[in-house]
């Protein structure tokens, strides 16, 4: 028999069990639920969301400032452009505007109307149309510009027809995806949309390859071997791939960041400055025709097809004279060297541009 008061071995069991039960549950307190930690690991901070938007958000704005830099250079230095391409470099330049202002408000919503809300900065806002379908609109302009110039440099309007048929594809995708975005309450939801956005930057990465590479081609076909000639279309060649390269690697980073982490914003960082690329890179290559009639101004006679893409008329040669710089009769092109100061012969190499 037990001493009376004493607990049976049964008890004592029971109450060591208990015990350990009680230690254990205090060591281990609080325990979650794997699938809720791992809910938590995933789900984006405050810096994931906000920071590549607001990064994303000055380097658009400065951006904006060196187009402006740009346009006003173009305008002061070729008021004698064509109309066409006038047109073209204004209305980039205001369709360019118009996405900062939508941009800003996005900022804005974000930012300041949506202060300590996390859910504002997941939110699209104004970006479903600012970024996709405004950049997609732009990449396809820009890249139609240098098919324009792939078709005078080659002949060939099957060639120049790929790269437009390429940049509509990249801009219809664009646009399908902006109308996708536009339908999400959160940016959580956006992996659902990364087929049609894939087509857009991936398609556009493509067309900025091949023109570079197609345009490459053409203008290593232009050498002769004079020094001078040769110089200038090394110039022109560094150009297409710098201005080609720049805007490919960004539709690719961002497409690849898109993909991998859609959960995050990390793409958007790349996506808000991409559209800015493509207008920079377009007024830049027109604007460079000063720097290269400067360099080459002992070459007396140039084509005015290439730069500009929008001439008088394909076949036109013009004489280039040291002053002024601003008379883009003589300034037009800055191009291509077609003949050499000393020979009155035109190369065989030139034949695709004007006749003999």
């Amino acid at each position: 028999m037990s001493p009376q008061g004493w607990p049976k071995l049964s008890e004592h069991v029971d109450i060591n069990a208990r015990s350990s039960t009680a230690e254990g549950s205090l060591l281990n307190y609080p325990t979650a639920p794997p699938s809720l930690l791992t809910t938590m690991a995933s789900r984006p901070t405050i810096p994931d969301l906000a920071g590549p938007q607001m990064l994303g958000f000055l380097l658009n704005w400065g951006l904006q400032g060196v187009l402006s830099n740009q346009v006003y250079l173009y305008h002061i230095n070729f008021p004698n452009d064509s109309w066409k391409l006038k047109a073209l470099v204004y209305g980039i330049f205001v369709f360019e505007w118009a996405q900062t202002i939508l941009i800003t408000t996005t900022a804005f919503e974000a930012f300041v109307y949506g202060w300590g809300n996390i859910e504002s900065l997941t939110v699209f806002h104004t970006t479903w149309l600012s970024v996709p379908i405004m950049c997609g609109i732009v990449a396809a302009v820009v890249q139609i510009f240098y098919a324009r110039r792939i078709l005078i440099l080659s002949q060939s309007r099957v060639l120049a027809g790929v790269v437009v048929v390429l940049a509509l594809v990249q801009g219809s995708a664009a646009l399908a995806g902006g109308i996708m975005l536009k339908r999400l309450t959160s940016a959580s939801e956006q992996s659902t949309t990364t087929p049609a956005i894939a087509t857009w930057l991936g398609g556009s990465a493509l067309v900025d390859i091949v023109i570079a590479v197609t345009m490459t081609i053409l203008l290593l076909r232009t050498k002769s071997g004079l020094m001078q000639s040769d110089n200038l279309v090394n110039r022109l060649v560094r150009l297409v791939i710098e201005s080609g390269t720049l805007t490919a690697s960004v539709a690719l980073v961002d497409v690849i960041l898109f993909s991998a982490i859609p959960n995050q914003l990390y793409h958007e960082c790349p996506a808000l400055i991409l559209a800015k690329l493509y207008a920079n890179t377009m007024v830049t290559s027109l604007n460079n025709r000063t720097f290269l009639a400067a360099k080459h101004a002992a070459v007396h006679e140039t084509t005015s097809t290439f730069l500009d893409g929008f001439g008088r008329s394909e076949a036109e040669t013009t004489n280039v004279h040291v002053t002024p710089f601003r008379d883009s009769d003589t300034y037009t092109a800055g191009d291509i060297p077609l003949r050499d100061a000393q020979k009155d012969l035109l190369r065989p190499s030139a034949k695709t541009f004007e006749s003999v």
